[in-house]
Formats: structure tokens, C-alpha cells, sequence
């Protein structure tokens, strides 16, 4: 008998954004919709302002079960 395996993806669970040349930082509010495009939106005006490089990193989830 195969086994079926269930996969449930729970996309992006945390996302932090870090300027490499000052102390700016900002991160997804889990409470909010559009929160990545936010986040992103953050990121772009601290880049235009201060023409410094911002570093995203996001995290997803998955469970597997059978």
C-alpha cells in the first residue's frame, strides 16, 4: 500500500529587513494584509533616502504528515 503523504504550506512566516550600513531594520506585522508589499515599500524608501543596501530575509513553513 503507498502512502500518501499531506503537505500543507503555510508561505511566508517571518520576514526581517536589515540596512547594511546603519541601524535601520523593519519586519512584517503579521497583523496587517499586504505585508510583504509593505515591507518592501519600507526597503525602497530607506534605499531612495539614504542610498544604502537593505538585506530581506523571509522564512516560509511546511508540514508534512501522513
Amino acid at each position: 500500500m503507498i502512502k500518501v503523504i499531506k503537505v500543507k504550506k503555510y508561505g511566508i512566516i517571518h520576514a526581517y529587513a536589515q540596512c547594511d550600513n546603519c541601524d535601520w531594520t523593519a519586519a512584517i506585522d503579521t497583523r496587517e494584509t499586504n505585508r510583504m508589499q509593505k515591507l518592501r515599500n519600507k526597503i525602497y524608501a530607506h534605499v531612495k533616502k539614504t542610498g544604502h543596501r537593505v538585506t530581506l530575509e523571509t522564512g516560509n513553513s511546511t508540514t508534512y504528515s501522513s
